[in-house]
């Protein structure tokens, strides 16, 4: 089989530009790619191995000899655009949550429910579980196997790439205004990030005007995004009860998750620590006394979600992690895009 042509549609964004990267880790040839952008960033040329490629639009041939198609766009952009490259016979994978509610799609949490692409399922449209989904499951998955899990919560700290490329300006130029003591300009967040911490990700679904609410969850779109994922990838088994809360803190990148869980019989730290260790995609990082825990900076560029500051009492079990989201979610779909260019 002829080697596969690989397209990263939003290559000039936070996510696009982590997925170019990734390409070239996984060695993918630079005739094997091509990068699609909007109509503003058309003809921006990306660096990619020793050579410089041109980004052009997706116009109405666009995937033509496409076998496998990254869609890393707002939802609304990403819709229209993964059936197009569906229609033109690639495969897509969609990382905007465009399809997490539509039954007829799969989607996948790489390292939870893998097998779900042996399943038949109608079209050629994959959707990826956002980052947060994908670390919270993983961690709680292998406690879930061996202890049987009742309840968990969780608190979700956001880097400003959850708002891509424009949301990390926005912190670099408050942060700037806040130091020369200037008021900053507020557009891409409700309310200033710079030196702020927002108790939402994305906005209020449900809400009145003068704040009266008709859901009375009154949870904000990276809560129920989250939740609603959770909820499908966890089907068909007994539902533990799940709870989120997500913040926006003034951070470029990474994540970090406070975790709170409440397991089925009791156990105790070095139980939870061990089961943890065994599961390839976490890595345990936990010597408090020696100020060795998670943090996103030890995060950056690792796939593997980093676990520690574990704590036990009966059957509660209280730990954190911390992920490079960004770089998590680019790597899961580079691998599942070449596991899906070999079912051409």
């Amino acid at each position: 089989m002829s080697a596969p042509t690989i397209a990263i549609v939003g290559a000039t964004g936070t996510v696009g530009r982590q997925l170019i990267g990734c390409l070239q880790l996984h060695d993918v040839e630079p005739d094997q790619v091509r990068f699609f952008s909007s109509e503003k960033t058309e003809g921006e040329e990306l660096d990619y191995e020793e050579e410089t490629l041109p980004t052009e639009p997706p116009g109405p041939d666009a995937f033509r000899g496409v076998q496998v198609a990254i869609i890393a766009t707002p939802p609304a952009v990403a819709k229209p655009l993964a059936l197009q490259a569906q229609q033109s016979g690639a495969w897509t994978l969609d990382l905007s949550g465009a399809f997490r509610v539509d039954q007829n799609v799969p989607l996948v949490s790489p390292g939870v429910n893998d097998g779900i692409l042996d399943r038949p399922f109608q079209g050629r449209i994959v959707s990826v579980a956002h980052p947060a989904t994908q670390a919270l499951l993983s961690v709680l998955q292998p406690l879930r196997t061996r202890f049987g899990l009742t309840f968990a919560d969780a608190t979700m700290l956001f880097g400003t790439a959850s708002r891509g490329n424009a949301g990390q300006d926005q912190l670099t130029k408050q942060t700037a205004a806040l130091l020369n003591a200037k008021e900053p300009d507020v557009e891409v967040f409700p309310h200033r990030i710079g030196f702020n911490v927002l108790p939402a990700v994305g906005g209020f679904e449900g809400l009145q005007p003068g704040g009266a609410a008709s859901n009375v969850s009154l949870l904000c779109d990276g809560e129920r995004h989250v939740l609603v994922e959770a909820a499908r990838i966890w089907s068909g088994d007994a539902l533990p009860a799940l709870t989120a809360t997500t913040l926006t803190v003034p951070t470029f990148h990474g994540m970090t998750i406070v975790l709170n869980a409440h397991l089925n019989r009791p156990v105790d730290a070095d139980g939870v620590r061990a089961t943890l260790k065994e599961d390839s995609s976490l890595k345990l990082i936990d010597d408090p006394a020696q100020n060795i825990f998670p943090m996103p900076m030890l995060a950056t560029d690792d796939a593997a979600i980093h676990v520690g500051r574990v704590r036990a009492n009966g059957p509660r079990v209280q730990l954190v992690a911390c992920l490079d989201n960004v770089f998590r979610v680019a790597d899961g779909a580079v691998e599942l895009a070449l596991e899906l260019a070999e079912r051409t």
